[in-house]
């Protein structure tokens, strides 16, 4: 069983290795790399959101089950804690904050590669930017869409009348 493990973990490096290799030989960007980059950003990201939305709705059942192993979750949080990781602080949720922060990785990302080349007198690879424009692009139209629809429901919410007690219908004194 141990030589398998080790078998596979040789033949995964192998392979990305080679895969890296290849990815630089032909667009002349590692995006084996930014992929991995990528997906751990990614995955820290949902870590902190899951660990926030369980200890926001955990609450004592939660601190319980953990103390089992060990583990303390704190009993109150800020509420604007509370609020970026459920309804979102000023409506944007710390998951459309991870979001656009993955499309400015990417950003970045070009930017340093467009630079490393001009130091070098080359220009980029057409290829290559296409490849970084549509992960750009596949990305983006994850995030902004959703993060545009929430602030045109803001803007329709604000421009709604108001229907509070010291108001009759349509804003009119009682």
């Amino acid at each position: 069983m141990v030589i398998q493990k080790l078998l596979l973990e040789e033949g995964v490096k192998r392979g990305l290795k080679a895969s890296r290799e290849y990815s630089v030989s032909v667009l002349g960007y590692d995006f084996i790399g930014l992929i991995s980059r990528l997906a751990i950003f990614f995955i820290t990201g949902f870590l902190i959101n899951s660990y926030f939305r369980a200890t926001i709705s955990g609450g004592i059942w939660l601190n319980s089950l953990a103390s089992l192993f060990g583990v303390k979750f704190p009993d109150t949080l800020p509420e604007w804690t509370v609020k970026l990781f459920t309804t979102g602080y000023h409506n944007i949720t710390f998951w459309q904050v991870v979001q656009v922060i993955s499309v400015l990785i990417i950003v970045v990302e070009y930017m340093q590669y467009d630079r490393m080349l001009k130091e070098k007198g080359e220009s980029p690879n057409a290829t290559s930017s296409a490849v970084f424009l549509m992960i750009g692009l596949g990305i983006s139209l994850v995030t902004f869409p959703q993060i545009i629809q929430k602030f045109k429901e803001m803007r329709i919410l604000s421009k709604a009348p108001r229907t509070d007690v010291t108001k009759g219908f349509g804003g009119e004194p009682l």
